[in-house]
């Protein structure tokens, strides 16, 4: 009995070392190093200022307390840094980047351009659930999205391949709204002066958190009306707001809502490279789901006025991504011919 006792403790220890090996080998080899945090967008634009609050927290539920470094690598609406991602960056867990949700479809629409595959990136998470959102300026005398099918509704966009085109050219084919996109505003916070300015009567894909964020005056002081959440799923403050999916005619018209609108469940995700190997993957992960928690990290969002509501894992990120790559041929086929209508 002694012998077996002595045997199945001795088996005990030789265990023990390989069932705490990955955690060890994680944090060796993050130990000293340095994790590059890569956006797609100049400094100051809402995925900087979303990256480098990440990168002033995660580090420190990263095994090895690696120093996060932020770089921005702007072009191309941030296909240039997705696409460095993909194919330049070291496959080794030390790269991390913050893109735009809409650059997770690109390929799904033939982008030349977007060369890497969606499904094979580490996703880490998602610091929210976006709601995008169509809304008009209060003294523009649209109030409601029945008023936006009655007269013509003069939108801002940045650009023909933008949301803000493409959104409003969506509900006019689905809703028989009558919104008509302006083209050529540099970003949404030209749209913004172009509205208070009577330019514009409004705007269809500023989401909820950045009209907060950039624009808390025109919550407080009531000066917009929020006509439709474009998403899948209502932001629990604006409960009396109609919900685009829930006017879906049919289950076409549901489900291409949820290829144009299903990537708001990912609001605001974080990647890192293909080919990280597993360990270090998962404890990129769990860093990120402590960091979502953490008061700290919280307090400094709100400070900055930024919305971390809802934050989603990498694994329901994966999950997002899987559904929107899902979608029948003819489904795309219909969306993609609503997004190239000049």
């Amino acid at each position: 009995m002694k012998t077996l006792a002595l045997a199945l403790t001795l088996l005990g220890f030789a265990a023990a070392p390989a069932h705490a090996q990955p955690t060890a080998s994680v944090e060796s080899f993050y130990k000293d190093k340095r994790i590059r945090m890569l956006v797609g967008y100049g400094v100051g634009t809402g995925n900087d200022l979303y990256l480098r609050l990440l990168a002033r927290h995660i580090g420190k539920y990263i095994p090895g307390r690696p120093t996060m470094v932020p770089e921005n690598m702007p072009g191309a609406g941030g296909i240039v840094m997705f696409n460095h991602l993909y194919n330049v960056a070291a496959r080794d867990g030390t790269v991390i980047a913050h893109p735009s949700r809409s650059l997770v479809t690109e390929p799904l629409y033939g982008n030349e351009q977007a060369r890497y595959d969606v499904s094979k990136f580490g996703w880490i998470g998602s610091l929210n659930r976006d709601v995008a959102t169509c809304i008009t300026w209060g003294r523009s005398g649209v109030k409601s999205i029945d008023d936006a099918k009655r007269r013509e509704v003069a939108v801002g966009s940045t650009g023909a391949s933008a949301e803000s085109n493409y959104f409003a050219k969506l509900l006019n084919v689905t809703l028989r709204t009558r919104f008509k996109t302006v083209l050529g505003y540099p970003d949404s916070g030209a749209v913004g002066i172009a509205m208070e300015r009577g330019e514009l009567d409004g705007y269809c894909s500023f989401t909820w958190a950045a009209v907060k964020s950039a624009r808390p005056n025109w919550v407080e002081q009531k000066q917009i009306n929020v006509l439709l959440q474009l998403s899948m799923g209502k932001h629990p403050e604006l409960p009396d707001v109609p919900l685009v999916a829930d006017l879906a005619r049919d289950d076409a018209t549901r489900q291409i809502f949820t290829l144009a609108f299903g990537a708001q469940k990912m609001g605001r995700p974080v990647a890192t490279t293909p080919g990280v190997p597993p360990e270090r993957l998962e404890a990129l992960r769990r860093a990120f789901d402590a960091t979502m928690k953490d008061h700290e990290f919280r307090e400094d969002a709100r400070r900055g006025g930024l919305e971390i509501d809802g934050p989603i894992t990498g694994e329901e990120v994966e999950e997002a991504v899987r559904e929107i790559y899902a979608m029948p041929k003819s489904i795309v086929q219909k969306y993609e011919a609503i997004r190239a209508e000049k």
